[in-house]
């Protein structure tokens, strides 16, 4: 991590001054066992769905079963978690009074996994013809709705459930600590007297270049597109405020302030198209940044282009990318950094 003028200081947040676990050097672990039983069960009651056949829902949790910890060595967080999980369902079908029920079971959702590849069962309880039709009317949707909370539990404990871990600089109070959401909350967010006074510079050039960028991550393609867009997963590898609205024409704030833009394209895994400016340019000067995601067997080959730098921020942007956007995302996410 730079430090304080020794390096653009438009992309470098300070490192930490006093000596409690300096530059999180040391190993840390924090039990997510019970946290995560009490944010699964809360995510799987609330499946339900309605359709022109019937309806149906998760009504009891049966089984919770497992652990989940995450460490934290050297600014990376290392997440750990295996739960076996079983549920009750109830449902109807039009044209009969009766209830069916049956169990929805998910046995392998595991760091090993994505949410695409857990398993989920539907179960029919007795073997009538109607049971069964129900079964398999969960099954068409029900299984994907399944996988989909498996997702939100696999979100919730990176950005939930880890503020705290990597220790905070000394102007702010936690480096993970998650957006209110709104834009007056990146303006209110505390900002160092340094950073207020930099002699940054505001040449008015607007002659635009190009940037080409590219990198691989350990990871699918979903993984880095969500972390590149969702205002959790931007404060934990920036360590500072942000805000992000993933929409087309929806804003982003990043870094305090210093990086702003909107939305232009959004393909889900696939490609990302921005808006994109130093809060140091020319007011009105944007960049377009489009970023391509490419998956191959598990890894993801990001390439990223820039056009419209003005020419004097050429060799700052460029060097910017890889070192406080890239190279966070690999340590923060174990996307692909090295443990020691």
């Amino acid at each position: 991590m730079a430090l304080w003028g020794k390096g653009d200081p438009r992309w470098i947040v300070e490192e930490r001054p006093d000596s409690t676990n300096v530059n999180n050097w040391h190993w840390t672990e924090r039990d997510a066992t019970a946290w995560s039983k009490d944010k699964l069960k809360k995510l799987f009651m609330s499946v339900k769905e309605e359709t022109g056949e019937g309806s149906w829902q998760i009504d009891e949790v049966k089984d919770v079963t497992g652990e989940a910890t995450i460490n934290n060595r050297k600014g990376k967080l290392i997440f750990f978690y295996e739960w076996e999980l079983k549920f009750a369902y109830k449902g109807q079908l039009n044209g009969s009074e009766l209830d069916y029920k049956g169990t929805i079971s998910i046995p392998n959702l595991s760091d090993e996994n994505t949410a695409d590849e857990i398993d989920v069962v539907v179960a029919a309880k007795g073997d009538s013809k109607n049971a069964d039709k129900l079964k398999q009317m969960i099954r068409e949707n029900g299984i994907k709705m399944c996988q989909d909370k498996c997702a939100e539990y696999i979100d919730a404990l990176r950005a939930e459930y880890t503020k705290g871990m990597v220790l905070p600089t000394k102007d702010a109070s936690n480096i993970n600590a998650a957006p209110t959401g709104t834009k007056e909350a990146a303006k209110q967010f505390k900002v160092s007297d340094q950073m207020k006074n930099l002699n940054v510079n505001k040449e008015k050039k607007t002659d635009g270049v190009t940037i080409t960028v590219s990198e691989e991550f350990k990871t699918r393609s979903e993984e880095i597109y969500h972390t590149l867009t969702q205002s959790e997963r931007l404060c934990m590898f920036t360590r500072s405020t942000c805000t992000s609205e993933p929409k087309v024409g929806g804003e982003f704030i990043l870094m305090n302030g210093n990086i702003t833009g909107k939305y232009i394209q959004l393909d889900v895994g696939k490609k990302i198209v921005q808006q994109w400016r130093f809060k140091e340019w020319s007011e009105g000067l944007f960049s377009t940044v489009t970023i391509e995601l490419e998956e191959k067997s598990g890894d993801t080959l990001l390439k990223l282009t820039q056009t419209g730098v003005p020419g004097f921020d050429k060799t700052r942007t460029e060097q910017g990318w890889k070192q406080y956007f890239f190279g966070p995302i690999k340590q923060i996410f174990g996307f692909g950094a090295s443990l020691f």
